[in-house]
């Protein structure tokens, strides 16, 4: 198993849906990528795990291209890979995974907006909320619990 899997799983996404979606890896094309989750699932019901697969991989591969990131593999699961930009981990196929049974409340646009602030002191913001909390941490830290110190006034 290769980073290169992953890509090539979100190529396939890419081959399998119509080229009006303009799905090239770019920020945008995550918001159509929202848009087109909301025809083809319901929220409320199990994701499709080859969905879950693909929206992940495409997910995790825009980040990887749009911000200079790197696959970490897991090997016992490859759904569970995760992306590190700027030692900051994330799970796009968690994202994906919530997107489907959460719908729009999850959108993947607003993960890849907290994926870009791991460059900048920003995420410290963002990470004090308990949703991001599970998509997105340091490295070196627990995956589902992050410590967020408030500075004293």
């Amino acid at each position: 198993m290769s980073a290169g899997m992953l890509a090539d799983i979100a190529q396939i996404f890419i081959d399998q849906v119509s080229s009006e979606w303009g799905l090239d890896y770019s920020e945008e094309s995550l918001k159509q990528v929202d848009r087109l989750l909301n025809l083809v699932s319901k929220p409320g019901h199990a994701p499709d795990p080859t969905l879950v697969l693909s929206v992940g991989a495409y997910l995790g591969e825009t980040t990887v291209r749009l911000l200079d990131g790197e696959w970490k593999l897991d090997e016992a699961d490859i759904a569970d890979s995760s992306v590190v930009v700027n030692d900051c981990e994330m799970w796009p196929f968690r994202r994906a995974r919530q997107r489907l049974y959460y719908g729009t409340d999850r959108p993947l646009y607003a993960w890849f907006e907290m994926a870009k602030s791991a460059k900048t002191d920003e995420i410290k913001k963002l990470l004090q909320g308990q949703e991001q909390v599970t998509m997105i941490r340091p490295t070196g830290q627990d995956p589902l619990i992050i410590k967020v110190e408030k500075t004293k006034k």
